[in-house]
């Protein structure tokens, strides 16, 4: 996503519609899912364009609207990964993840989401680097379409993988689902 159309100002929060481009974005929740509503155009999206100075983001040379990120892929002793499903913008399976914020360091940033997301706490150490990668074309519900990832992994013991918010429920494959917030 291109945001050439926004006039940006230093440390100001914005919400704009995909479509016209106003700053008249209201959150809304339907069928359980965060979708947001233009009260200029009256269009509905699963997301708008999101300026936040509390979070790493930045523009390209060619204007591409860039988000960073942590995330962490939890595994159990039979090798299990955590996924859940995801009630805001994209609406598909994740791993406890989020976006960096200012000052924050990744590695932080992804323990931060991972008690948040599913109650989990890691110690710093525990957590272990796995990639840093430049991702174009990963949409996030704050309009950005490229992100800068920071992935770890996180081994956790039977005892502590039933310690989150929401019990593990079931077994994708060899994915397991936890009921979890986003």
């Amino acid at each position: 996503m291109k945001i050439d159309f926004l006039p940006l100002r230093d440390n100001t929060c914005g919400e704009y519609c995909l479509h016209c481009h106003a700053e008249t974005v209201e959150w809304i929740v339907v069928d359980g899912r965060k979708r947001c509503t233009c009260r200029s155009c009256g269009r509905e999206a699963g997301r708008a364009v999101v300026v936040d100075p509390r979070i790493r983001w930045w523009t390209d040379s060619d204007g591409e609207y860039w988000h960073e990120s942590a995330g962490v892929f939890v595994r159990d002793p039979r090798g299990r990964f955590l996924f859940f499903q995801r009630t805001a913008f994209p609406y598909r399976l994740t791993v406890p993840a989020g976006h960096v914020e200012r000052g924050e360091d990744p590695k932080r940033a992804a323990a931060r989401e991972l008690w948040e997301e599913v109650g989990i706490r890691a110690a710093h150490g525990e957590l272990r680097f796995v990639a840093d990668e430049h991702l174009d074309g990963d949409m996030c519900r704050r309009g950005s379409d490229a992100h800068r990832w920071h992935a770890y992994l996180l081994d956790v013991d039977d005892h502590r993988a039933t310690g989150t918010q929401g019990e593990l429920t079931r077994v994708l494959g060899q994915a397991s689902v936890p009921r979890a917030r986003v």
